[in-house]
């Protein structure tokens, strides 16, 4: 009899078990992916190694990165990020994805590779943001990103004449939008 009472304990327990992996993570473990992603995103500028954000994100996000780190090591620089303020302000479930809404505060510094020189003004910034987080495997990871609204960047200036919106992640301006306007009298 109490082998039958603990066979019932265990299989209601792994159907409890298999619920929860159904449903996602709590609120609190889905802040945490969050907080993983954005210390290892930061580590992955400031070194200027996509790969180090590897294990929290999918490959959409990862080529995203990977387009953002290399614009800026093209023009020889890392960002030297660091995330002062998170605050989880949502977690909805949508099938089999989890969308996390922050509000953040970051204070960036471009810096020189080699030398860390900084470049330019530094920066301190708000964001909303939605974290769109998925299953791979046993773990949950930040399959997209996007603001939730605009971003409010500190900075008025951008290094080397980069592009602000590609430099924080909106991509690239249309060429009409940054073209000098026509002479008067030009065709």
């Amino acid at each position: 009899m109490a082998r039958m009472r603990s066979s019932t304990g265990l299989a209601v327990a792994g159907a409890l078990l298999a619920l929860a992996a159904c449903r996602g993570p709590s609120d609190d473990e889905a802040g945490e992916v969050v907080r993983r992603y954005d210390a290892l995103v930061a580590e992955a500028y400031r070194v200027g190694d996509p790969r180090v954000a590897a294990p929290v994100v999918g490959p959409d996000e990862a080529r995203r990165l990977a387009g953002h780190i290399g614009a800026r090591i093209d023009q020889d620089l890392v960002l030297d990020a660091k995330l002062l303020d998170l605050v989880v302000r949502r977690v909805e479930r949508r099938g089999d994805e989890v969308v996390v809404s922050t509000d953040e505060q970051w204070a960036y510094a471009d810096r020189r590779v080699g030398t860390g020189e900084q470049v330019g003004q530094d920066s301190r910034d708000r964001y909303a943001m939605r974290y769109f987080l998925v299953r791979r495997g046993r773990d949950w990871i930040v399959d997209r990103t996007e603001f939730a609204s605009p971003p409010q960047v500190g900075r008025t200036q951008v290094p080397d004449r980069a592009d602000p919106r590609t430099m924080h992640g909106m991509g690239p301006v249309a060429p009409e939008a940054t073209a000098p306007a026509p002479a008067r009298g030009a065709p």
